[in-house]
């Protein structure tokens, strides 16, 4: 139980305010996005980054007109 509440806890704190990854060199945004892209498996914390991460490269990419990860 304390386990769940920890990660709803960590979810509903992700969603709140400026995404952390928004000042993120596009290099490294892009190197973080193709680790995800390519894990074979995740941790719960380790999806919600990614997650997170996905949401950066539509942003940017909406902002752009433009694919920005690959």
């Amino acid at each position: 139980m304390r386990a769940l509440t920890s990660l709803i806890a960590m979810m509903l704190l992700s969603a709140c305010g400026d995404s952390k990854f928004a000042d993120m060199p596009q290099a490294e945004l892009q190197d973080r996005y193709y680790e995800c892209e390519n894990a074979s498996s995740l941790s719960p914390g380790a999806a919600i980054t990614c997650d997170n991460i996905r949401r950066e490269c539509d942003r940017r990419a909406d902002e752009l007109g433009r694919k920005v990860c690959f």
